[in-house]
């Protein structure tokens, strides 16, 4: 029987080209598994479905079919997946890189993670033992109904300050995000 996992790396307009390159490792070894990868403006994945952006209706109902959820670190997809129930495997965006401006999504998904609402991946390791972990029914035992913070929590995570960057941080970070841009515009 064929698992399907369907990946977003969302429609940001920055790649995010790290997690299309640890789904490309993982899919190398996988057996049997179907990979629908909506990529954006990040590269595609080799041995997979690859659409730039799917259609938001055609998307949702790829999840609710799928065995895994492999999400960017976006509020609005973790939402969704909220509303169907799906507690997704996140790996969040991470700024320096050309990913995000700041640590906004690391922020999120931390605090996410704490309501059961997700489940987070820093590095392909941990994506990797997270996909074995849904497949195998691990944390199947989660609860059907998941935590909801409620509109105090989540206005008290939006209130906390982002965390400047130190003046000499900020010149890489510029440089970085603006290649990132650039091999996304040469990339279509």
């Amino acid at each position: 029987m064929s698992r399907l996992v369907v990946v977003s790396a969302g429609t940001y307009h920055l790649p995010f080209d790290r997690l299309s390159i640890w789904m490309e490792e993982w899919l190398r070894d996988a057996v049997d598994t179907r990979v629908v990868m909506q990529h954006g403006p990040s590269c595609p994945v080799a041995g997979a479905e690859n659409v730039e952006i799917l259609p938001y209706a055609e998307l949702l109902a790829l999840c609710r079919s799928a065995d895994a959820v492999v999400l960017q670190g976006g509020a609005g997809g973790v939402m969704d997946m909220r509303e169907l129930g799906i507690v997704p495997i996140v790996v969040p965006r991470v700024p320096g890189g050309g990913e995000v401006v700041d640590d906004h999504q690391l922020v999120f998904t931390a605090e996410m993670e704490k309501f059961g609402i997700l489940r987070r991946a820093l590095t392909r390791e941990q994506l990797a033992q997270q996909l074995q972990d849904t497949f195998a029914g691990v944390g199947a035992d989660l609860p059907q109904e998941i935590a909801t913070p409620g509109a105090e929590v989540v206005r008290a995570l939006l209130e906390q300050p982002v965390a400047r960057l130190p003046w000499y941080e900020r010149p890489r970070r510029l440089v970085r995000t603006g290649g990132a841009l650039a091999r996304a515009v040469l990339r279509r």
